[in-house]
């Protein structure tokens, strides 16, 4: 009689060559993966900004109906200091000091009011007059001061705030957090008429490129010799000169056949870097659009 054989209790292990097939597959299938992956966090990421340009779209409205008017978003304040559209959509939405707007504001970089002497507006004791004109959140606003984006602030108040979008595209000076880069503001001049593609100096452009043209020339935060494309001087990452027409051609609506129009010709443009954090690319998000 032949002897039973004795079922061994030990279990294969996988092979040398096994285990190299199952790697490969799985890199294989990471890497078939990953452009999908990034599509879909770039798709969510411009919806998360888009719910942000409506809740500053909304904001706005609300301070044109108690102000008749959108705030202004010109270059300079009225002595003439640079105070560019981005600071001033900071100031109009929540105060320089994000404690409130002061209805007496003139816009000036410096706070005052340009009274004879000048009194400062955004003081401990203007605060009980401006809590009523906080029209963002603290939480949802994302507010972060011009010297904790660039090392360099040019000609501007080193710590005004500026409004910054969801892409966290650069790294905080001073807390070293991943935030965002500002979200520029252009309002139309409605009484102007051009959108002038090939002249951006266009006296009768609609909106000016200027508002926030001295804020664009500050570069790229982590590396401020490279401009962004639609700067009015530098050179761009790719090596050729910027060129704030790409503002005029990114801004044209393009539906409007008879006269060149640009997209919200009766209010306000907004304007985010994108997932690539350059001004003036195709992956810019604007509130209008897709």
């Amino acid at each position: 009689m032949n002897p039973i054989a004795r079922k061994s209790n030990k279990k294969r292990a996988f092979t040398i060559v096994e285990l190299l097939t199952v790697m490969s597959i799985i890199i294989i299938l990471m890497g078939l993966l990953a452009p999908v992956m990034n599509k879909v966090r770039r798709f969510a990421m411009k919806v998360s900004q888009r719910n942000q340009f409506h809740s500053i779209d909304v904001a706005l409205e609300l301070f044109r109906s108690e102000f008749d008017g959108y705030p202004d978003s010109g270059p300079v304040d009225p002595t003439g200091a640079p105070y560019c559209g981005a600071m001033k959509l900071a100031e109009a939405l929540m105060g320089q000091d994000l404690l409130g707007f002061h209805p007496d504001s003139r816009f000036r970089a410096d706070g005052m009011d340009g009274g004879t002497p000048p009194v400062q507006l955004y003081a401990p004791a203007t605060e009980p007059a401006r809590k009523e004109y906080v029209y963002l959140s603290l939480e949802n606003a994302k507010t972060h001061r011009l010297n904790e984006i660039y090392s360099s602030v040019g000609p501007f108040i080193p710590d005004r705030f500026v409004l910054c979008d969801e892409y966290s595209g650069t790294t905080s000076l001073t807390t070293g957090k991943r935030i965002g880069m500002p979200i520029l503001y252009y309002k139309v001049h409605i009484s102007l008429t051009a959108h002038d593609l090939t002249d951006p100096d266009n006296p009768q452009n609609m909106y000016k490129y200027q508002d926030n043209d001295q804020l664009v020339q500050l570069g790229m935060p982590w590396n401020p010799g490279t401009a962004h494309p639609m700067a009015s001087i530098g050179t761009t990452s790719l090596g050729v000169p910027a060129d704030p027409r790409i503002f005029y051609q990114n801004t044209w609506n393009e539906q409007i056949q008879s006269v060149t129009k640009p997209y919200r010709a009766d209010s306000f443009i907004l304007m985010s870097a994108g997932f690539d954090n350059e001004y003036g690319t195709p992956d810019d998000v604007f509130n209008f659009g897709d």
